[in-house]
């Protein structure tokens, strides 16, 4: 059942990844033989939850935990005390964190974004359609936020002079707008857009998946349908001491990638303990999270652009500037 509690607990991870960034840290002790593995409720977090289930790094460590942290808060804490070493996060957060002197770098990239709109209209496929509508959106100025004003701008359209935006706190507010009928459409990410609509069908309401902004960011860099939304983040303390670990963990994300993506159900049943929301949801949500794994010195040039495009609204998202060459692994 979706409760009101675990649905805020997955609108507070995704909004981490909004705010100083989501993540899907682990936190590892060279000189301890268990491995601590951490994420947000996302789509990314099935993906460790397998790694930790099936002993993918057994190779280098006995014992990995793996937890789900709540607030973006606990993830900021954990790497300026030092005691997380690798963590999954929001791309532009790992930005911030090492343009504020954090000695962070960006192993990878496990999502290409996973953000919809939302509507009670089925002749809504496309950002011209809200033309002249009001939609319901979380997270003011921040990276959600972001890229759907870049991609209306994109299609000519103006906040304000051709559409609104109802702004809340959180993506579950902009549900509760949605199914209250307040509102006919709303941005939000996945697994919340996946459990707003099953919660719509249980209400004897038919909820609409309109638009995919990953998709729609084609439009707005001349490029492929998708922006590099969360990764895994590395402190340089873990990297230096265990270099086998941090290849050995971004293999392992390779192959639980793959194997999610190929086996939802399966993987919805090993995750649905640690991210607290019903098997079915967590399936129905894998194919529509663009789940990846690309190095990110391999896509340097798209993060330094998709980092560029949200600094141009709002600089201190990324910290002011882009990173070093040397943030990319």
């Amino acid at each position: 059942m979706i409760t009101r509690r675990s649905f805020l607990s997955h609108s507070a991870g995704f909004a981490a990844a909004a705010s100083i960034g989501g993540t899907l840290p682990i936190m590892a002790n060279a000189a301890a033989p268990s491995l601590s593995l951490y994420g947000p409720p996302v789509g990314p977090s099935v993906v460790l939850s397998y790694i930790a289930n099936k002993g993918l790094l057994s190779e280098y460590t006995p014992k990995v935990d793996f937890s789900v942290y709540k607030s973006p808060d606990v993830l900021r804490a954990g790497f300026v005390s030092g005691d997380w070493k690798l963590a999954g996060t929001p791309s532009y957060v790992a930005a911030n964190l090492s343009n504020k002197g954090l000695p962070v770098k960006m192993l990878n990239i496990m999502t290409w974004g996973m953000l919809y709109v939302l509507s009670y209209d089925g002749s809504v496929n496309s950002p011209a359609d809200l033309a002249g509508e009001k939609i319901g959106m979380f997270f003011r100025n921040d990276m959600p936020d972001l890229v759907f004003g870049r991609v209306m701008q994109q299609n000519g359209l103006t906040e304000g002079k051709d559409y609104t935006l109802h702004y809340v706190s959180t993506p579950f507010e902009a549900l509760q707008l949605l199914l209250s009928g307040r509102i006919k459409h709303c941005v939000l990410p996945e697994p919340a857009a996946t459990a707003g609509m099953v919660k719509g069908k249980k209400l004897g309401k038919k909820i609409h998946r309109s638009i995919d902004l990953a998709n729609e960011w084609a439009s707005v860099t001349g490029g492929k349908g998708r922006f590099p939304m969360a990764g895994m983040m590395v402190h340089e303390d873990l990297l230096n001491a265990q270099p086998e670990l941090i290849e050995g963990f971004h293999k392992a994300c390779i192959e639980g990638t793959e194997w999610v993506k190929a086996n939802p159900k399966e993987a919805a049943a090993v995750a649905a303990e640690n991210i607290k929301l019903p098997a079915p949801v967590i399936a129905k949500s894998v194919p529509h999270t663009h789940l990846t794994t690309e190095r990110a010195k391999d896509i340097q040039a798209e993060l330094e652009q998709f980092y560029s495009i949200l600094a141009e609204k709002n600089p201190s998202i990324i910290g002011g500037k882009l990173p070093s060459a040397d943030f990319y692994l």
